[in-house]
């Protein structure tokens, strides 16, 4: 549905703000998604001089949490991303913490959660990378929804395979990495990243947040999900299918199916029946209760670089790179623009959609209407 998102805030926000107890943040999210790319808005009339067909653009809301608006950011976002890559072979790794038990504390604590889990994702690598002499590089996601749209907290991570050699600074590969008789499919063994990965993440967040004993209890007593093989491709498609992660968002409007008076039906692909594609039909307010819980904490980083590839560490990338015979990344680094994007995809910038000929040039711009009523449902 082109207004999926949108049409159900719009229809039953009003009923779940009244049944829960929603935070400012959380309703000034959801009211600018619902009026993302609408007249509330404003927005610009646009015509051709080619064809002379006329366009009316409404601006999009650019919150991080709204479907309509991840394109742009992700294609600039990858073409960073590109500047980065080295010719090695890449891991990804997903970290996901226990939800049966620590859902619930979680929802209450999101930003200690969260914080704890890049912390021990982050520390688990290391630890695996002194054994072995190097420093490591990583490039850390987080999600925090499952495919029918319930609280499921886990950790998209890249993980080069391999790193600067702590001797010599040279780059070094982990040594059965590129050996097809190892039988290794791992960055490292999983059984022991489990078992660090939850030392680290109960250590960090209970250094915030207090569970009980017999909540300690149970994330001790179960073996957490660690998983970690390597995408069969180069590193330029590993980087695409990274990309998939970087700025997705819990659901997107192609896969709600209807929004009906009380009701909302979306797609999902069942994991526990063979991935088959399936129908869920919900209440509205249930549907927006969902997709709230997904809204992180104000300024809170999703996506974050650690090693090597972090931001403060772009000169030891550099000499990697050169070492390597590849481009090295620009200094200084400028960010990327809409123009950057079209000229990366060889698309020509506001070019007119009805002929295909003309550049779209703007003749009437319309104002942003300010509603706060709007907000306080």
């Amino acid at each position: 549905m082109e207004r999926g998102i949108s049409l159900a805030i719009e229809r039953f926000m009003p009923i779940w703000s009244s049944r829960f107890r929603p935070t400012l943040h959380q309703l000034i999210t959801l009211s600018r998604i619902r009026d993302c790319r609408t007249e509330v808005m404003g927005g610009r009339e646009m015509v051709c001089p080619e064809c002379g067909s006329v366009h009316i653009l409404w601006n999009s809301c650019r919150d991080r949490h709204c479907p309509n608006c991840q394109s742009k950011t992700r294609e600039a976002w990858l073409l960073s991303r590109e500047e980065e890559l080295l010719p090695v072979t890449y891991f990804h790794v997903v970290f996901t913490l226990l939800d049966a038990v620590l859902n619930s504390s979680m929802l209450g604590h999101m930003e200690a959660a969260y914080s704890a889990l890049f912390l021990a994702a982050w520390g688990t690598i290391q630890s695996f990378a002194d054994k072995a002499g190097i420093k490591m590089g990583m490039t850390a996601i987080l999600h925090t929804w499952s495919a029918d749209l319930n609280y499921h907290v886990h950790l998209h991570c890249i993980v080069p395979a391999g790193g600067i050699d702590k001797a010599t600074g040279k780059w070094k590969t982990l040594p059965y990495v590129n050996d097809p008789e190892s039988g290794h499919p791992f960055l490292f063994p999983v059984k022991a990243m489990s078992g660090i990965f939850r030392a680290k993440f109960m250590k960090a967040y209970t250094s915030k947040v207090k569970l009980s004993q017999s909540e300690r209890g149970k994330c001790f007593g179960k073996r957490w999900n660690v998983y970690s093989k390597s995408p069969v491709c180069g590193p330029r498609k590993t980087l695409d299918y990274l990309a998939r992660y970087a700025y997705r968002v819990a659901i997107s409007n192609n896969r709600i199916q209807e929004v009906t008076d009380s009701e909302v039906t979306f797609t999902y692909k069942d994991y526990l029946d063979e991935g088959k594609n399936k129908e869920m039909t919900i209440k509205g307010d249930e549907f927006i209760r969902r997709y709230a819980q997904h809204i992180l904490p104000p300024r809170f980083v999703r996506i974050r670089h650690y090693g090597f590839l972090a931001p403060g560490n772009r000169d030891e990338l550099r000499e990697l790179q050169k070492d390597m015979n590849v481009p090295p990344v620009p200094k200084p680094r400028k960010k990327k623009t809409w123009g950057d994007i079209c000229l990366s995809k060889r698309k020509i910038m506001n070019q007119c959609p009805s002929c295909g000929v003309g550049i779209l040039q703007t003749v009437r711009c319309f104002p942003h209407i300010r509603s706060p009523e709007k907000i306080a449902v």
